[in-house]
């Protein structure tokens, strides 16, 4: 067993995501995706995806697109449908070959990379308009340093996009944070699986953390305590002109989540830099 977090948390975290994803079933992914099956915050993203592409002088269908964390392509479906030039990054080959079947759809062909994120960020000299990154950021052990090698891959001008990542738990106001518990441990109920969730839960509150279970290092987030919106501002700020973080509710369940937008609760990010200042 692993207490906290050790100097190889990159290399599990990379490998649990490869486990996980090498057995994707997309109907699953989506009933456990909230930012895909609630409008309300699919709304949200595709307002950002909007918002970015209006920061850039170009008709959308010359404006190159870099999304690490690609996957299969289920988050760049907005992309497609703007005709963009799409650049997709993930450790999974078979993602990215769901991904390339769901472009053809759209008419569109775009460049697919199979390589660690921050491989790819470290060796390539490539640059692009936008760089995004939706429901990722949260599995990667140092986001701090991915965003600032994702942000020398931004030309002047140009936007870096993240969606979909858990706050800083104890950021959140304590009622905000056990309704999440709880919406999270209802779903689970009803998928069938709660002892699953509660034995995961009871080592994760004796912070032990086991590389032979993939739960704890694919959602890494678990095992650092969340996200850390306020710094991720703070270090865009340096690089861009305009830095807007938006907050907001995101849970499995389809009752809780509209129980939780009603009392106006958040759980999640979303961050817009805009504006890329020249090197």
């Amino acid at each position: 067993m692993q207490k906290g977090m050790g100097q190889d948390d990159r290399g599990l975290a990379l490998r649990a995501n490869v486990d996980t994803y090498e057995q994707f079933d997309e109907r699953r992914y989506v009933n456990g995706a909230p930012h895909l099956k609630h409008e309300s915050i699919a709304k949200s993203y595709r307002s950002l995806v909007e918002r970015s592409l209006g920061q850039i002088p170009k008709e959308p269908s010359a404006v190159d697109v870099l999304e690490l964390g690609a996957g299969n392509g289920l988050a760049s479906i907005p992309w497609f449908e703007r005709k963009a030039q799409l650049t997709a990054v993930d450790s999974s080959q078979l993602m990215l070959q769901d991904l390339g079947r769901k472009a053809a759809a759209y008419g569109i062909k775009p460049r697919l990379i199979v390589d660690d994120v921050m491989n790819y960020l470290d060796t390539t000299s490539d640059s692009f308009d936008i760089v995004t990154h939706v429901s990722m950021i949260h599995h990667v052990p140092d986001y701090l340093r991915l965003l600032s090698r994702s942000s020398t891959r931004v030309r002047a001008g140009g936007c870096l996009l993240t969606f979909q990542d858990p706050l800083r738990y104890d950021h959140m106001p304590k009622f905000h944070r056990f309704f999440d518990r709880a919406s999270y441990f209802a779903w689970r109920a009803g998928q069938g699986n709660l002892k699953r969730g509660v034995k995961t839960r009871l080592r994760r509150l004796r912070r032990v953390y086991s590389p032979s279970e993939v739960v704890d290092f694919d959602e890494y987030h678990v095992v650092r305590n969340g996200v850390d919106s306020e710094a991720i501002v703070k270090l865009l700020q340096e690089s861009f002109d305009r830095v807007e973080a938006i907050a907001y509710w995101s849970t499995y369940s389809r009752a809780m989540q509209a129980i939780g937008e009603r009392l106006q609760l958040k759980s999640s990010f979303g961050i817009l830099a805009s504006g890329r200042k020249p090197n």
